[in-house]
């Protein structure tokens, strides 16, 4: 990929991130233990200026390219995967509010400084239209980093109008709603993933303006550079690949300090030592290296050649789809090895290889990353049809 595209803050936002490490880390058991990010992280967050990256320069914001957003994610996933995950979420849901949304909208979101938005965008409500705006009311499931925010992003099928049959496929839309409009429940009671806060939550017909709403997923962007001209899909899969590269990698950080500490009771030699354990070792970095260099090929050259003017084809979006599922996949399986070589030491929950073993297959539930994502490719490259709602080009502005 060419430097030319690379974005001039990419440096100060690494170091950013290294700025938060240590309160990440000093709280990382009390997000697992909270069910949602820690305030100490949440403010470290917000001071850092990380939060911003994502957004159009005109609401403050970085508008960082994919691979600077993989290396960011990857970065702060390799300090705590709650902080990484939240920090995503909340800065792509912001990154959204600031591009899509009418000048009134931006207005109101972001009056009273950089705003934290959170939510889900998937389809699960309906949006009724009224004068001025829509009667929202749905329950949407994982709302990552919702407790800490103050706008609340989601999507709705609007609903037919009176007398109007109901379309075969109705329009959708995306909305902003202030978090103390919405009801959150609690639910976030799970094995993995657990410090990102990501209850569901509901809207019961609230009135929400026009100015707050814009069509999805193929909105034109409003504001901001080239990066918000890109489909849904590539817009999202950087902070997924860079998650699971730097889960894995935290999992190899804390299992050769392990290694070189256990000793094997029935050889009564050093793991480190052992011959088969050093293969494997050598196996996983290989995969792990292979895998992030296959998804920044598969991104970065997709960047480069929308730079140069060319639309992002349905294989371009597919073969990146591809190359998060793989990256994810591979992130699994290393941090699986590393989990099984580091002893029975892992099934304490003060051990963080632990956390980072039930993390990254949550991770691996997630829709953008699911197995199809193979089918799809393969599909592609017989020749079969694969268009998607994901893959919609958007209008130019």
């Amino acid at each position: 990929m060419s430097t030319a595209h690379r974005s001039p803050e990419r440096a100060d936002l690494l170091a950013q991130v290294e700025r938060i490490k240590e309160v990440a880390l000093r709280h990382a058991g009390d997000s697992e233990r909270g069910r949602t990010l820690a305030l100490p992280v949440v403010d470290a967050l917000r001071s850092s200026g990380l939060l911003k990256m994502c957004a159009p320069r005109e609401v403050g914001g970085g508008e960082i390219d994919p691979l600077t957003h993989v290396e960011i994610a990857e970065a702060a996933a390799r300090i705590d995967t709650s902080t990484a995950w939240s920090l995503s979420i909340n800065a792509y849901s912001a990154a959204c509010a600031g591009a899509y949304l009418p000048d009134a909208g931006v207005e109101r979101v972001f009056r009273h400084g950089f705003p934290v938005v959170a939510g889900a965008l998937s389809p699960m409500g309906t949006a009724r239209r009224v004068p001025g705006g829509y009667v929202i009311r749905g329950r949407w499931a994982f709302g990552s980093a919702i407790r800490h925010a103050g706008w609340v992003i989601s999507v709705a099928l609007l609903a037919p109008e009176d007398g109007q049959p109901p379309a075969a496929a109705p329009g959708v839309i995306a909305f902003l709603i202030e978090r103390e409009r919405v009801h959150i429940e609690d639910t976030w009671d799970t094995a993995g993933m657990r410090g990102t806060g990501s209850d569901h939550y509901r809207v019961e017909d609230a009135f929400v303006a026009e100015e707050l709403t814009f069509p999805f997923p193929n909105a034109a962007a409003q504001r901001g550079g080239l990066v918000f001209s890109l489909p849904t899909l590539p817009s999202v899969m950087p902070a997924h690949v860079g998650f699971a590269l730097g889960v894995a990698q935290r999992a190899l950080d804390e299992l050769l300090p392990m290694a070189s500490r256990r000793v094997n009771l029935w050889t009564s030699t050093r793991v480190a030592d052992s011959p088969v354990f050093q293969m494997d070792l050598g196996r996983a970095e290989a995969k792990l290296a292979a895998a992030r260099a296959y998804a920044f090929s598969v991104i970065g050259s997709a960047w480069d050649r929308f730079n140069a003017g060319e639309p992002l084809t349905n294989e371009d979006n597919s073969a990146i789809r591809l190359a998060g599922a793989y990256a994810t996949d591979v992130a699994a399986e290393v941090t699986t090895f590393a989990y099984r070589a580091a002893g029975a030491g892992v099934l304490y929950a003060s051990c963080p290889l632990q956390q980072y073993f039930r993390d990254i297959y949550g991770a691996t539930q997630h829709i953008a990353v699911s197995d199809d994502a193979y089918q799809s490719f393969g599909r592609l490259r017989l020749g079969h049809d694969v268009s998607h709602i994901l893959f919609a080009p958007r209008p130019p502005r």
